[in-house]
């Protein structure tokens, strides 16, 4: 038990050794993550920046989703326009199948398979077809079916059922990341979705035609793999699948029934699952510094110096303001810094700007020092030219920040550059990515 107690108190007691913090922030189109964790062996510093509209491409097994949804819906003819409730044409079961592989965030490509009734009216008793005969109108009476429904009987109308499956091939766009950018946890989701396919009865071989699908699924995200989905969607198919079909009349009731198209509208309920883990790798670039005791003791030692020379500046104006001639203060003995860069950038960081001001602060100090602005490039990166050109943009941008931002005498500053180098400290590549600023003795 003593050796339990222990073990839990060594572990928080190592806890704060290991703290962690982390900074966030963004713009229009990155997202910057700096990462300090600090542990028994010195301070590690992760800067990581993602690109919010670039993704990397996954392979052709990655991010296939299947659908299964469960549902009403009604099926709209040539006579069912007729019937008393609309409800008496909603039929259950509707059951939609889709297998869909997703090429980005924002699009993809799948099949549908649905099934579905179709419950209206048909024509029951004999019809009159107006025809034309070298301009002369005459009728013909064409038989139809014999079974009117009661209910309906003074119409001659009767009630039409029948089975059907309608296989399609869909295009589907999130509407979500297409808008709004791509987000993984995003908990609410609207895709579109459209395409063209075939329909075939069930009740009979000769009933088939064409269809044009779209719809719309509202998706609610439970894990990274699971969905909730609650579709709307809708086809058109030709007017003769469901068996009727009228020539043109010229009065409104004819017109009204003379549809080019039927309509099949539903709604339905069910689940989509990712068939390997959803989501998209966001394109990214890092970098980490270890910064070690010896690094913390120069630190300090700089710090030091720095605070020894500002008090000898606040000496040298009192002298100034009580003497007619004073000599400048002794400047300080050969000092280097180091300025850090994000790999093939030249932007300064803030972190490094807080540096920048001080040492400006030092060189107005010391106005007889001169100091040396060089900069590098890791040589493990790119090609001797670009490094060359990185190295010499990095320096220009401290440059300008000392002269132009912080005060300093261009008379006092040596610019130099010197392309890709090897490791420059602790075998680390990252940290070749800089600039070095130097005292010079003459």
């Amino acid at each position: 038990m003593k050796k339990v107690l222990l073990l839990i108190a060594s572990a928080f007691l190592m806890f704060p050794a290991f703290a962690q913090t982390v900074t966030t922030s963004e713009d229009e189109n990155t997202r910057t993550i700096v990462e300090e964790t600090n542990t028994p062996e010195g301070r590690i510093v992760t800067t990581t920046v993602y690109e919010k509209n670039s993704v990397f491409t996954n392979g052709f097994w990655r991010n296939w989703t299947l659908s299964a949804n469960l549902g009403a819906q009604l099926y709209y003819g040539d006579n069912d326009w007729k019937v008393n409730k609309m409800s008496e044409m909603i039929t259950f079961p509707a059951i939609d199948v889709y297998l869909t592989k997703w090429a980005s965030p924002s699009f993809g490509v799948g099949l549908g398979l649905s099934y579905g009734k179709f419950l209206g009216l048909y024509q029951s008793a004999t019809y009159q077809h107006k025809e034309f005969t070298n301009h002369n109108q005459h009728f013909t009476t064409t038989e139809m079916y014999n079974d009117a429904d009661p209910k309906y009987d003074s119409q001659k109308l009767a009630y039409q059922r029948g089975n059907w499956v309608n296989a399609y091939i869909l295009a589907h766009a999130d509407l979500g990341n297409i808008l709004f950018g791509y987000n993984p946890s995003r908990f609410f989701d609207i895709l579109a979705f459209g395409g063209g396919g075939l329909i075939f009865g069930l009740d009979d071989e000769f009933a088939r035609g064409v269809t044009y699908n779209l719809g719309l699924s509202n998706q609610f995200r439970i894990t990274d793999r699971f969905k909730i989905n609650l579709n709307l969607r809708g086809a058109f198919v030709g007017d003769e699948f469901d068996g009727e079909s009228y020539i043109d009349e010229p009065n409104t009731t004819y017109i009204k029934a003379n549809h080019k198209h039927d309509g099949i509208f539903g709604a339905t309920l069910g689940f989509t699952y990712g068939l390997d883990k959803l989501g998209w790798r966001t394109a990214s670039r890092s970098s980490e510094i270890h910064y070690n005791d010896a690094i913390f003791a120069e630190r300090d030692r700089l710090a030091k110096e720095l605070a020894d020379a500002n008090a000898a500046n606040n000496d040298l104006k009192n002298r100034l303001a009580n003497a007619e001639t004073v000599k400048y203060v002794k400047d300080i003995p050969e000092v280097w810094f180091h300025i850090n860069f994000v790999v093939d950038k030249w932007d300064i960081a803030k972190r490094e700007m807080i540096n920048l001001q001080s040492i400006a602060d030092l060189m107005k100090s010391t106005p007889n020092t001169k100091y040396l602005v060089c900069g590098y490039a890791d040589k493990q990166t790119a090609t001797p030219e670009h490094n060359l050109m990185l190295s010499e943009n990095r320096a220009n941008a401290v440059y300008d920040v000392l002269v132009n931002e912080f005060g300093v005498p261009a008379s006092q500053l040596v610019k130099d550059f010197k392309g890709g180098v090897d490791y420059m400290f602790y075998n680390e590549k990252e940290l070749s990515r800089c600039v070095m600023i130097n005292s010079i003795k003459e």
